[in-house]
């Protein structure tokens, strides 16, 4: 038998439950049933279906709360919005049968990311069912193969290819896709059955590191003038590849191209481009060292080149790299800088710290420590402490606290004199440390300014923002409100507005729409009065439902304003057209449809 007792030590309320079914149900009461769901339900006011099923990919669960959800009080747009959303998780994870229900129940006009979701994860059950029985609704042709090259899911895109070619205007990020994934054969079917643009499949092998792709277009596609960046090949140490640009004469090395390739390490490449190509060394080759390529350095010293500078050692313990230091010491005169100590303190590289203590006579700055302090790396900060004299300014406490390092904050108050200020409880608040701002307010005095709880809720850190609210007196500005809204932090936007009088302006609601946060956009709709206010050069790149939303809601406001549409979207086009907006202008990307007030039709729900 389950042994209940720990829990219902914790819970009176499964204590109840527990005696209810040990002692009472031994038959079947299915409303007795139903009134225990019921009073265990803590859950479902409040919530949605699709946030039940994001968070724990349960159909049952889910079924729970529709059932109890109010549909009349979910406006259609963000109900749409939301279903869209849920299918495209259920698809993501393969479950089929949650889409049947969902597609059965809600019973949509389109479905705006369930192929592609389904093509990118490999499932081709999902797939074949949706073709079968819903090809009406979804999203056929249009980029729903490029997860599948990314992925190399190759069944799907076999079938794909046999069931959805891709649309004219979802040609090109198809075609990059399978560039960028090295897929020979759909590219060659793309190029010669679809037409699609060699040169858009060469900039993305390219851009890849497709080499052999590459060189499949520039032998196969009759590019004429085809450009290529060298400097890609050089940083990848494609040698064979540069080798066959040369012998086609197609394009040629660069200002960077030596330079990326010593700075990679890729020695037989720096080789190849300085003694066949006369390609000339520049100052930037030495960053070689930062990555600790000793060969590349030698042999560039070995070739008589002497300009390197201070920099290269510095950069060198900057980046750890003790034997490249060594040797620089050994074999070079440029030395280093006060630079190669900071540096080497702040990333942690302690080994790098003694050995320039004991072998150079730079020494190093307060920025030694106040670095190391502030990426945390307490026996850097403690060496420093016991073997230098330079010290730390109350930047060390400020960054540390900054970055949760509250074990080297507790070590600074304890050792050392500098303190901090607000800067620290601020930027602690910022970056969501609330165990490093509860023993900042226990035991310092700078306090935090405003900044604390605005940044908070700009990055999302509600239980910080409602303990500054609960124990601090500074509060907060509309920023607050401004920030989170515009980041789709809605249960920090709801409780600024239940609970601070700053409020917020019309930048929270503009910043919100921007973001496409829908949620946060509805609720400053309903609760606040401040409206929003887009500016003509802003870019308004929405999703199709919130899109809806905004045209049923404000179409006055909106009167002249242009919204980008990919073309690929072809569904979303599609729909542009049929209200009557007007194509302002296009690229071979997207589409920016202009809203009259005049001339658009009503948006139906």
């Amino acid at each position: 038998m389950v042994s209940y007792t720990n829990a219902a030590c914790q819970s009176p309320l499964l204590t109840k439950v527990r005696v209810l079914g040990h002692h009472c149900l031994h038959g079947e009461l299915p409303h007795v049933l139903l009134t225990i769901n019921a009073l265990l339900d803590d859950f479902s006011t409040g919530t949605t279906a699709h946030d039940v099923y994001e968070r724990t990919g349960s159909l049952r669960l889910m079924q729970y709360v529709a059932a109890r959800e109010l549909k009349e009080e979910l406006d259609p747009f963000y109900n749409r919005y939301l279903f869209n959303r849920t299918v495209e998780i259920a698809a993501v994870n393969g479950d089929l049968k949650t889409i049947k229900w969902l597609i059965e129940s809600y019973k949509p006009k389109y479905l705006t990311t369930a192929v592609a979701a389904a093509a990118a994860n490999g499932h081709l059950d999902i797939l074949q069912w949706l073709y079968d029985n819903h090809r009406e609704i979804g999203y056929w042709g249009a980029t729903e193969m490029c997860g599948a090259l990314h992925n190399n899911q190759s069944k799907v895109i076999e079938w794909l290819r046999e069931n959805a070619v891709p649309r004219k205007d979802s040609l090109k990020k198809v075609m990059e896709a399978a560039a960028a994934a090295g897929n020979v054969e759909i590219v060659e079917w793309l190029f010669k059955s679809c037409r699609a643009s060699a040169e858009d499949a060469l900039w993305s092998a390219q851009s890849n590191k497709q080499w052999e792709m590459a060189r499949w277009i520039l032998d196969n596609c009759g590019i004429i003038g085809p450009w290529i960046d060298w400097d890609l090949p050089a940083k990848d140490g494609a040698i064979s590849f540069l080798h066959y640009l040369r012998s086609r004469s197609i394009g040629g090395p660069g200002f960077y191209t030596l330079q990326v390739a010593a700075l990679n390490g890729h020695l037989e490449v720096v080789e190849w481009l300085h003694d066949e190509l006369r390609v000339p060394f520049s100052p930037t080759v030495w960053h070689a060292a930062d990555n600790g390529h000793l060969n590349v350095i030698k042999w560039m010293h070995d070739n008589g080149y002497k300009h390197g500078g201070a920099a290269i050692m510095d950069r060198a313990a900057t980046f750890g790299q003790l034997d490249v230091v060594k040797w620089l010491h050994d074999n070079r005169e440029e030395g280093c800088t006060e630079q190669a100590m900071d540096g080497a303190a702040t990333e942690g590289h302690l080994e790098v710290v003694k050995w320039l203590h004991e072998n150079r006579s730079e020494g190093c700055s307060n920025a030694a420590m106040n670095g190391a302090a502030s990426k945390g790396h307490l026996d850097v900060v403690k060496w420093l402490h016991s073997h230098r004299r330079e010290g730390c300014t109350h930047v060390a406490m400020d960054a540390a606290a900054e970055n949760g390092h509250l074990h080297i904050v507790q070590w600074l108050q304890k050792n050392r004199k500098e303190g901090c200020t607000p800067a620290a409880m601020d930027a602690a608040a910022s970056k969501g440390h609330l165990d490093v701002v509860k023993w900042l307010h226990e035991n310092r005095s700078e306090g935090c300014t405003t900044k604390a709880m605005d940044m908070a809720a700009e990055n999302g850190h509600f239980e910080v923002v409602k303990w500054l609210h609960a124990n601090r007196d500074e509060g907060c500005t509309a920023d607050a409100m401004n920030t989170s809204a515009a980041n789709g932090y809605l249960a920090i936007v709801k409780f600024l507005h239940e609970n601070r009088e700053e409020g917020c302006t019309v930048a929270a609601m503009t910043r919100a729409i921007l973001g496409a946060h829908f949620e946060v956009a509805m609720f400053l709709k309903t609760h606040r009065s401040e409206g929003f206010v887009l500016h003509r050069n802003s870019i308004i790149r929405l999703p199709l439902e919130l899109m809806q939303w905004l045209i049923a809601s404000y179409i006055d406001n909106l009167h002249g304003y242009e919204f980008e549409v990919e073309r690929s979207d072809w569904r979303f086009n599609e729909w542009c057209r049929e209200i009557r907006l007007r194509v302002a202008h296009q690229n071979e990307q997207s589409v920016w449809w202009e809203c009259s007030a005049k001339t658009v039709r009503p948006v139906v729900n």
